[in-house]
């Protein structure tokens, strides 16, 4: 009697392919659909949209300002009393008792120019401004780093639970032939009732699996939804059989921590932040420096009366036409300024603490990936021969289970050996080709073609 023949039937069931064809999603369609929809990438995208009108605002200021101004009033004046009392040359004059009152309206226009002529603070915010501008492009290119890197993580961890779920379902299914077999040989007395009780327990064990596996993929699932701003995805292509992951490129620990230290995206937005800061405290104190503007005004008024303009007057036009220079110089601002220059200090000292522990950061990313996907390749490597090793053992106890040397046990235990074997080669070629592509984004030389390299590498 074949005992095997169940376990065989259930391993060649798992190799057949589905007769419906299911068009999967690659890498970079993810990172498309990201690209479009990632609410955190289109916020720093609009970010830079906002900071890039620094510059024009900060320059407007020191553009000349024109300005027009106009009124159009109805006016009622009353005027009373005794007017024109005393005299002159001695002659005694009593004056006039003036009851009147008018009511007449008034239009009028004034047309203003400012220029600026000197303003150290103006000139200061437009240099702040300029590194504003360029330190926002710099964060909106490490925000599209952070996502490169969150898609591809979440890619593979889909993959990764993809694998986990085909895994579990492999192995249950070989689990279930070995307790048929195992039923078989004790119903033939060939084996003992515990050696059932323990394939049932395996069994139960990988069906506890399986619903983790299933719920795995679920969230992965939903992982890349959130990722994507709401896409939902089902098939994904799979890393080659093939792909095995190479070492960096240059292989020198040192070389990546040289690129760090001058290419780090969120090192170099944060040196544009303490430049902004020391600006900030020449800002703070341009403001007791002086301020010279040009002026130039035209103003023209007509009143149908009123009294003020004259009694009985009618049909007055008044005109204004002004150039000049204008001289503002602070000499006491309640302490104002001498705070704001100390505050800018304080900005400052935090500006650099932060560039220094941004850089300690991305020395310790660089380094950190460096040395885990050098690692990497060896423990792929090393799981490689693993994976063999298992089968191969597995297929010898195999054999021994069948002519009645090997137990049930022992062939359960090589059966998790081996997919165990297999899960752990899947995962750490997916880790190894993560590490690969922290390296970059922490050297500051990830791009998009590091992204389609990683797409190439999948069964489309």
């Amino acid at each position: 009697m074949n005992f095997l023949r169940p376990l065989r039937v259930a391993l060649l069931s798992l190799c057949v392919a589905p007769s419906t064809a299911v068009i999967a999603d690659d890498l970079l369609s993810v990172y498309t659909k990201a690209l479009d929809g990632n609410p955190e990438y289109l916020s720093v995208i609009a970010a830079y949209q906002q900071a890039v009108e620094a510059r024009p605002l900060a320059l407007s200021k020191l553009l000349p300002q024109i300005g027009v101004s106009g009124e159009a009033e109805t006016i009622s004046q009353t005027l009373s009393g005794r007017f024109f009392v005393g005299g002159m040359g001695g002659a005694p004059v009593t004056g006039a008792d003036v009851n009147r009152t008018d009511a007449f309206n008034s239009v009028g226009y004034q047309v203003g120019l400012t220029q600026v002529l000197f303003d150290r603070g103006l000139y200061l915010s437009l240099d702040t401004a300029e590194l504003e501008v360029s330190r926002a492009g710099l964060l909106t290119y490490e925000a599209q780093d952070a996502l490169r890197i969150g898609v591809v993580e979440a890619y593979f961890a889909a993959l990764s639970a993809d694998e986990e779920l085909r895994f579990a379902q492999a192995e249950k299914a070989a689990i279930d032939a070995v307790l048929t077999q195992t039923r078989d040989k004790a119903a033939a007395g060939l084996a003992a009732e515990t050696e059932v009780q323990v394939a049932q327990a395996q069994l139960d064990l990988a069906a506890s699996a399986l619903i983790a596996a299933q719920n795995g993929v679920a969230v992965s699932r939903v992982q890349l939804e959130l990722l994507s701003g709401g896409t939902r995805f089902g098939a994904l292509d799979g890393l080659s059989k093939t792909y095995a992951p190479l070492p960096p490129d240059p292989d020198s620990i040192d070389v990546w921590i040289e690129r760090a230290s001058n290419q780090n995206l969120q090192l170099k937005a944060q040196k544009l932040a303490t430049e902004i800061a020391r600006k900030n405290i020449d800002k703070a104190s341009g403001a007791r420096w002086p301020r010279l503007d040009a002026l130039a005004a035209y103003s023209y008024q007509y009143a149908e009366g009123g009294i003020s303009n004259g009694i009985g007057a009618q049909g007055n036009r008044a005109t204004d036409e002004r150039v000049g220079l204008q001289l503002k110089i602070p000499i006491f601002t309640g302490g104002a300024i001498s705070s704001a220059i100390r505050a800018a200090h304080a900005g400052l000292t935090r500006a650099e603490a932060d560039e220094a522990a941004k850089r300690a950061e991305a020395l310790r990313k660089v380094q950190v990936a460096f040395l885990n996907s050098s690692a990497g390749i060896a423990k792929v490597r090393a799981l490689k021969q693993a994976l063999q090793s298992t089968r191969a053992s597995e297929d010898a106890i195999r054999v021994g289970y069948e002519v009645g040397t090997r137990t049930n046990g022992e062939l359960l235990l090589a059966l998790r050996s081996r997919y165990r074997a297999e899960r752990d080669f899947a995962v750490a070629r997916y880790e190894t080709l993560m590490n690969t592509l922290r390296l970059k984004a922490a050297a500051g030389s990830l791009n998009h073609a590091d992204l389609l390299a990683v797409n190439g590498a999948l069964v489309h």
